[in-house]
C-alpha cells in the first residue's frame, strides 16, 4: 500500500489580481486550510510567510496551491484579512489569517431595503445580490421557484451573506460556499446516499488518499429526537396561514412513530417560502434529518485537497463502516500532513 511519505510535496502560495496571477508569497512556516460547513464562513487560511510588496488584501485573492507528484491543487482563494509582522531568527515573517470569498459577502450590507417583486425569480436575485459583491463566477443549480408575493423583508444594514442565505433556505438550497477555484456553488439540498459517495476510505483502498490513520473518535447523543414535524409560513399577503406536516412512519425506523409513539418537534415558523411544495420539502428535509444518527466521526487520513464542502465519504473495513456527510475537515499544509475529517453518518435509526 502507498504511504503518505510516498507521495513528493510542495506549497505555493499565488497572488491574484482581476483573475490572474501577478505574484507569490514566500512560504515561511507552517500552514493550514479548514473547512466547516455549518460556519456563514465556510473555510478558513491560517498561515507563516513572506507577503510581496504592493499586495492589496482586501481586493487580491490569496490562492494556496498544494503540489502532489507533481499534480497542482489549488484548495481555495481567501481575503487575508489579518496579517501579523512577527520577528524570528533571520527576519521578519508575515503571519496570515484569511477567509474564504463568503467574506465579500458578508462585508457588504443592504444600503437600502431590498425590494423582491412578486414572480421574480428566487436564483436571479440570489445571482444579482453576489454581482453586487464583487463575485462574478457561479456554478448554479436551476430551480424554477419564484416570490410568491412582494416583499421587503431585510431592512438596510444586512448583510447580504444573510439575506442570500435566507434565500437559499426557503427554496431548500444550501447556504453560499465557494470551491477550491473560487467559484461560488448554489445547489439544492439532498439525502445523502449510496449513489452520492464521492470519496472511499479504508485499508482496502489502495490509492495514497485512502489511507487512515489508527484510531478514531465516535460520539452520539439522542437527547432530543422527534418524528413528527410541523413547518408554518403565516405571511399577511397570503390568504391562508401554510402548513406543512411530515412523519417518519417507515417501519425499519427505531424512531418511527409506529415504534416509538408520535414525538413531535416544535413548530419551525418561516416568514416566508416560494409555495406549498417548497414548505413540504422544508418539513420532509427536518424529517430525514432527523433518522440519520446523531453520531459524529473524527478520523485523520493523509492529505486529500479535492474535498469540497458537505462531501458524502463511504468508510469501509473495520474502522467505522458505513456511509457518511463531512462536516468539516482540516488539512495540515505541509509535507507529511495530515487530514482530520469530521464526519455525520448517514444511517437510519
Amino acid at each position: 500500500m502507498q504511504t503518505e511519505s510516498a507521495r513528493s510535496f510542495q506549497l505555493r502560495y499565488d497572488i491574484l489580481r482581476n483573475g490572474a496571477t501577478y505574484a507569490q508569497a514566500v512560504v515561511a512556516g507552517p500552514a493550514a486550510v479548514s473547512m466547516d460547513s455549518r460556519r456563514k464562513l465556510k473555510q478558513v487560511f491560517s498561515g507563516d510567510m513572506l507577503l510581496p510588496d504592493g499586495i492589496q488584501r482586501l481586493t487580491d485573492r490569496f490562492r494556496p496551491v498544494v503540489l502532489l507528484d507533481g499534480v497542482e491543487y489549488p484548495v481555495g482563494q481567501f481575503v487575508l484579512t489579518s496579517v501579523e509582522k512577527i520577528w524570528q531568527e533571520g527576519g521578519w515573517i508575515d503571519r496570515c489569517e484569511g477567509y474564504d470569498l463568503c467574506f465579500l459577502v458578508k462585508r457588504t450590507r443592504l444600503e437600502e431595503r431590498l425590494f423582491c417583486g412578486k414572480g421574480e425569480r428566487y436564483l436571479d436575485k440570489i445571482q444579482q445580490l453576489l454581482q453586487q459583491c464583487g463575485i462574478d463566477s457561479a456554478l448554479v443549480e436551476d430551480c424554477a421557484e419564484t416570490f410568491a408575493t412582494d416583499r421587503e423583508d431585510w431592512e438596510i444594514g444586512t448583510s447580504v451573506l444573510d439575506v442570500v442565505n435566507d434565500l437559499l433556505d426557503e427554496i431548500n438550497y444550501q447556504s453560499l460556499w465557494f470551491d477550491q477555484d473560487g467559484v461560488a456553488r448554489i445547489q439544492a439540498i439532498r439525502e445523502p446516499g449510496i449513489h452520492q459517495i464521492q470519496h472511499w476510505y479504508g485499508p482496502s483502498r489502495q490509492d495514497g488518499y485512502a489511507l487512515v490513520k489508527d484510531g478514531y473518535t465516535r460520539q452520539d447523543d439522542l437527547f432530543d429526537v422527534s418524528n413528527v414535524f410541523v413547518v408554518q409560513c403565516e405571511n399577511p399577503e397570503l390568504d391562508t396561514v401554510m402548513q406543512a406536516v411530515s412523519v417518519n412512519d417507515d417501519p425499519d425506523s427505531a424512531l418511527s412513530v409506529i415504534r416509538q409513539g408520535r414525538v413531535m418537534a416544535p413548530v419551525v415558523k418561516l416568514d416566508n417560502v416560494s409555495s406549498q411544495q417548497a414548505l413540504q420539502r422544508y418539513a420532509d428535509r427536518l424529517r430525514w434529518q432527523s433518522m440519520t444518527a446523531t453520531e459524529t466521526t473524527v478520523i485523520q487520513t493523509a492529505l486529500n485537497p479535492v474535498h469540497l464542502c458537505g462531501d458524502i465519504l463511504a468508510l469501509e473495513g473495520d474502522l467505522a463502516p458505513g456511509i457518511y456527510e463531512e462536516t468539516a475537515w482540516a488539512m495540515e499544509l505541509a509535507p507529511g500532513g495530515m487530514m482530520e475529517h469530521t464526519l455525520r453518518r448517514v444511517l437510519y435509526l
